[in-house]
């Protein structure tokens, strides 16, 4: 490139070419005061590590829209627990698509489409609109019944909220494609990268800084110190018996949380390492030094938590989505050092643990999308993608994914003569000969990660499916080029920064933090902005078990009485009428949004919400035909039973409190 700016500037005199030359080190210093090494290994994300925190979040978003779709009908439909106009006279600032109707197949359709959301995501199409349709999906969901909501769903929407300002197609990703204009060229990809250079920053790093990225650490670093600071009470900081108090609530605890509460000591040192590691976990992020090391273990640290928490205490979703997140702030040392580490002995085929040459054929431009985006997912090794319709493929220089990569010369090859009714033809190195066809397609699957599926695939059936898709597929070629084309990239995608973004993000992140020191301190955030949190969804929360752990363990009954006069045990339907405490409450409860539900149940500001469960609860036993005659209930009364934890063992005093009584007719 020097040589043709030379070229293009040489009659405008040597001024002029000392005058770029000034300007080039005018920019490149700049950049380096903007965005120093240093900095950017602290504060920055890696590529990789976006795409590998995409792929998780997205597959995250559609566990829980498939465990909640268990529900539709009990938690957002027309006959849910929390009706519509409840929920829209309750919170004024929210917006919710599930407000439009609550039939059950409109509810359905709705989780179906954030679904899709979600794979498009999970793939790297158009990436950055399906963020954004993301966190605008979670939103609404979330508004529909705040009820069931718990800290995993408010630290995924916040995640959400602050992946619409990243980057996170840069990586294994459709968008990350080369263009189709790259096409007749051969392409050659390192497993390390899964990306093209088109892709990379604008100084080729690894790593990603911006107001972006700051946030993201702004923000785990909010969540982990608030919460660690918000524990101030002595079962915290002194006593250390808050995780003894937590493995004693019925409500919530496992049969493993309930074996780990006799173990005293080893509980107080939990307490302990939980209370320093939530405020060590964003530092160990950011380390100016030994960054690499320390954010693995941050990541760790993280997933041992999280994790921990989960098999001890049924906790839904935050078990699992801090985990996904922390994934985000993997360092580069992960991808270079730590991961060719692993693979290498890791026991897989040849062909497919050492890093060898993969070499695709293809004929049209159809097959040529279709390979290069399976060899972007599925293939670990290098690979060259040659256009065998275009001869004048042998005289174009290969194109690299990155520039680090760069002394892997390949010998050019050119394309073979492929038999005139096959369009696909692979070789990679240690196999002799090209296979072509259906044979092609398999050889590539071999050499792939997928690997193991190759053995299944020689079997004539499938051979003969595959050869019927294929002739279709030629009958068809127009409209699946088309299509291939509406979903392949046409154009080169980079990646851009812009002011007015930048101080959006930090307005948010400024916003942010005056709401948790809001929280922290019990002032009352300005009434003129207010506003902003709930209805964009970042006001937020992190007090859980702070300051004090919960000190009571309570159960509930539900009691009721048919047309007939018979007692029943509505909740237990078929179980006998009592009132004493079952071994373990948290067993009982059919899922972790029916626990959030009914753990609110006590307080005595919630009347409406005993008011809808009571309807609800009659129409689930009276309607539908479940019970018909004098099976019909009647009437119900929930009572409500609490007693104080005493961690020596002693007796207790149990109290009832009948919170709610409901006539059915």
């Amino acid at each position: 490139s020097r040589t043709v700016l030379a070229g293009r500037h040489h009659d405008m005199g040597s001024d002029s070419y000392a005058s770029d030359d000034a300007k080039r080190a005018v920019s490149n210093a700049w950049n380096s005061v903007r965005a120093p090494a240093l900095l950017k290994q602290c504060f920055g994300l890696d590529y990789r590590s976006m795409a590998l925190f995409r792929v998780m979040m997205s597959f995250t978003i559609m566990l829980d829209l498939w465990l909640r779709s268990y529900y539709i009908h009990d938690h957002y439909s027309s006959w849910a627990v929390w009706p519509i106009s409840n929920a829209v006279e309750n919170n004024h600032y929210s917006f919710s698509f599930h407000y439009i109707a609550g039939n059950y197949y409109f509810q359905a359709f709705l989780m179906l489409t954030a679904a899709f959301f979600a794979f498009c995501t999970m793939i790297g199409w158009h990436t950055r609109l399906f963020s954004f349709l993301n966190w605008i999906m979670l939103c609404s969901l979330q508004n529909r019944n705040p009820w069931l909501l718990d800290g995993g769903d408010e630290f995924m929407r916040m995640f959400l909220f602050w992946a619409m300002f990243l980057p996170l197609g840069t990586r294994f990703s459709i968008d990350s494609l080369p263009p189709r204009s790259a096409r007749g060229r051969v392409s050659i990809t390192n497993s390390n990268n899964g990306g093209n250079n088109n892709m990379r920053g604008s100084d080729g790093s690894s790593y990603y800084l911006a107001m972006g990225s700051v946030a993201v650490w702004s923000q785990f670093a909010m969540i982990y110190l608030f919460t660690a600071f918000l524990k101030w009470a002595p079962e915290w900081t002194t006593e250390y018996t808050a995780t003894q108090y937590a493995l004693s609530v019925d409500m919530f605890v496992t049969p493993l949380g309930h074996y780990l509460s006799t173990f005293t000591s080893l509980l107080k040192f939990l307490t302990w390492i939980v209370l320093y590691y939530e405020k060590a976990a964003p530092i160990l992020v950011i380390m100016p030094f030994a960054n690499g090391p320390s954010r693995i273990i941050a990541v760790l640290g993280i997933w041992a938590m999280h994790v921990g928490f989960g098999a001890c205490l049924l906790l839904g979703m935050f078990a699992w989505v801090p985990g996904v997140v922390s994934l985000i702030f993997l360092p580069s040392f992960f991808w270079e050092t730590v991961v060719p580490f692993v693979r290498a002995h890791i026991p897989l085929p040849r062909h497919v643990s050492r890093n060898l040459t993969l070499t695709v054929y293809t004929k049209g431009e159809s097959m040529w999308m279709a390979a290069t985006t399976f060899c972007m997912f599925f293939v670990w090794g290098r690979y060259q993608i040659i256009d065998a319709s275009q001869t004048e493929t042998r005289d174009v220089a290969p194109t690299y994914a990155s520039p680090d990569r760069a002394d892997i010369a390949l010998d050019m090859k050119a394309p073979p003569v492929l038999d005139p009714t096959q369009s696909f033809g692979v070789e990679y190195e240690g196999k002799r000969g090209l296979s072509s066809g259906y044979g092609g397609f398999v050889s590539l699957v071999e050499a792939s990660c997928l690997w193991f599926v190759a053995p299944l695939l020689r079997r004539a059936r499938f051979a003969s499916v595959a050869q019927y898709m294929t002739r279709l597929t030629q009958a068809l070629e127009k409209q699946h080029t088309v299509f291939s084309s509406w979903v392949y990239p046409t154009t080169p995608r980079k990646v851009k920064q812009y002011l007015v973004v930048e101080l959006v993000i930090l307005f948010f992140v400024l916003y942010i933090l005056n709401w948790n020191f809001a929280s922290f301190y019990k002032y009352p955030v300005n009434p003129d902005i207010f506003w902003i949190g709930p209805t964009f969804k970042i006001d937020q929360y992190w007090g859980m078990f702070a300051p004090h752990p919960p000190k009571d363990s309570s159960y509930f009954v539900i009691h009721g009485v048919t047309a007939g006069g018979e007692a029943v045990n509505v909740f237990r339907e078929g179980e006998p009428v009592t009132t004493e405490k079952p071994p373990l409450m948290s067993q009982l409860l059919p899922s972790q949004r029916w626990r959030q539900w009914l753990q609110n149940m006590p307080d005595s500001r919630l009347v409406q919400n005993r008011l809808n469960y009571g309807r609800y609860l009659c129409r689930e036993w009276n309607y539908w035909g479940r019970h018909p005659g004098d099976q019909q209930l009647k009437e119900f009364k929930i009572t409500w039973f609490r007693s104080p934890i005493r961690l020596d063992g002693g007796e207790v005093e149990t109290q009832s409190f009948v919170i709610w009584e409901h006539t059915c007719f």
